[in-house]
């Protein structure tokens, strides 16, 4: 399963940690940030007063491998 991280800071200059499952492989670094700045500018998320994604920080793509034991 290939999955998108990505790291923002918060309003309180920590570091929040995001993925999304299935992204679409074929964009450009330019194009995904782009849409991970989007989700930034949109200011939906909070939590304990502090907005979750003021700021992407970077991103890439991390490929999982499950292998069942029984």
């Amino acid at each position: 399963m290939l999955k998108l991280s990505g790291t923002f800071e918060n309003s309180l200059g920590k570091m929040h940690h995001w993925s999304f499952s299935d992204p679409n492989k074929d964009l450009t670094s330019a194009e995904v940030r782009v849409q991970l700045e989007k989700l930034s500018e949109l200011a939906l998320f909070e939590k304990d007063g502090a907005q979750l994604f003021t700021h992407v920080t970077s991103a890439k793509f991390v490929e999982v491998i499950e292998t069942p034991l029984f």
